[in-house]
């Protein structure tokens, strides 16, 4: 069984879509992001206000949905489940901490955390065994008859991550939770949530405070609705991760005020070691290829994650945002097949067709979905000038060469393989 639990792709989110143009331009609260949560991970999301870090949380927790772009949580596509069966999946799957508790002011303490559970129809025995199991492991056993305004910030805190975790979630989302705590309560409350993640429990936080990202595994750093640049705490300490983490944000931000321009950030910036070298074989990765002397098409390549070949090395970035490089000399075999995506466009709805592309090597199969049209038959032939066995049982290649337009090739497909795909009234 797959241990990713969310997958995000070329994801992007606007406000105020500017439809007809009147300002010329659409402001990105999200650019193309890519992501992925695998089980037991532990993500602190950073960036300076306005780079779009509750708009990614949002998005990623369901509260929200992308622009443009797909989202899969628990292999499920966010776009084909109805609004009823969101709710009920988000009260099995999901847990909500905000920055302001959001606890109802005429309700107990005791009655805030059995809010999910009653409105779940759970038996009344089976509520107060798991509020107090919650209240005696967040130590506010003796304020459950207690109202919000009779408690401490930081007790009223540690009673929202108690609703949260009451129907016992799989991924619990934590929006600046230690936003409103002093030091020794957010010390307290982040040594609470590492001890969760230890248990299984899988977390992304949003959070300005280095000190707080420093309790997870992974720190993601956001500018201007981008992920600039990702780090893994791997092996090393706490103190050291923290040390790494500070020293992003501060040569980030720096240089993206005053010294230079963000694509010269993104070359300069350091590349961060990762021990797991499988994460190149995690999943399959959306990518646009791009080759000199190849002609790119604008349009998708500024809403893809670009894979580059440069001579025979291959270089991108998988959704975890780690950097991947590999050479096609080190390829057995290439593989292609399609995979068919229903899109709605109302009377014109139909299923748009791409193509798969398994590069195997001897340490494992990079796998790729191409956003590529037209220009894929050069990436073809410069595979044969490589002398790469290529595996082709759908016959693209041919079917390439006989329809070299996209649109005619969609039609093809459509009529030719159809076992892809499954027409819904």
């Amino acid at each position: 069984m797959s241990n990713i639990l969310i997958e995000a792709n070329n994801i992007s989110k606007v406000y105020d879509p500017d439809i007809l143009l009147k300002r010329g331009k659409n402001i990105y609260a999200l650019n193309n992001i890519n992501f992925e949560l695998q089980k037991g991970d532990f993500i602190s999301i950073m960036g300076p206000s306005g780079s779009g870090k509750s708009t990614l949380l949002n998005c990623l927790s369901t509260l929200d949905q992308p622009t443009s772009g797909h989202i899969q949580i628990f292999g499920k596509h966010l776009s084909k489940l109805h609004k009823n069966d969101l709710c009920e999946f988000r009260f099995q799957k999901l847990g909500f901490v905000f920055q302001n508790h959001n606890l109802i002011p005429y309700l107990s303490i005791f009655d805030n955390i059995a809010a999910p559970l009653i409105l779940g129809h759970q038996q009344n025995q089976e509520i107060e065994k798991r509020i107090h199991e919650l209240a005696k492991m967040l130590e506010i056993e003796k304020i459950l008859d207690k109202f919000p305004h009779e408690c401490s910030g930081g007790e009223c805190q540690r009673t929202a991550i108690a609703r949260a975790l009451v129907n016992q979630p799989e991924i619990l989302f934590c929006d600046e939770p230690t936003g409103n705590l002093d030091s020794k309560n957010s010390h307290k409350l982040m040594t609470f949530l590492s001890q969760l993640n230890q248990q299984e429990t899988t977390i992304v936080l949003v959070t300005h405070d280095s000190m707080i990202a420093s309790y997870g595994k992974t720190m993601m750093y956001l500018y201007d609705g981008g992920i600039k640049t990702v780090i893994h705490r791997n092996q090393a300490s706490q103190k050291q991760f923290l040390e790494q983490i500070n020293e992003i944000i501060h040569r980030d931000t720096l240089l993206f005020e005053f010294d230079q321009t963000p694509s010269q950030i993104q070359s300069s910036s350091p590349q961060i070691e990762v021990q797991d070298q499988d994460i190149a074989f995690v999943s399959r990765q959306t990518v646009y290829m791009v080759m000199e002397g190849i002609k790119s098409d604008e349009n998708i390549l500024k809403n893809s994650t670009p894979l580059f070949i440069q001579g025979t090395q291959i270089s991108y970035k998988n959704k975890r945002n780690d950097s991947i490089q590999f050479n096609l000399q080190d390829i057995q075999e290439i593989r292609m097949n399609l995979s068919a995506h229903f899109v709605n466009f109302g009377l014109l709805s139909q299923y748009v067709f791409h193509i798969l592309l398994d590069c195997v090597s001897p340490k494992g199969t990079y796998q790729f979905k191409l956003k590529n049209r037209d220009d894929f038959i050069h990436f073809i032939h410069y595979f044969h000038q490589l002398n790469i066995p290529i595996d082709d049982p759908r016959h693209i290649e041919e079917t390439y060469q006989k329809y070299p337009d996209d649109y005619s090739r969609q039609k093809y497909y459509q009529r030719t393989h159809k076992d892809l795909i499954s027409y819904k009234s």
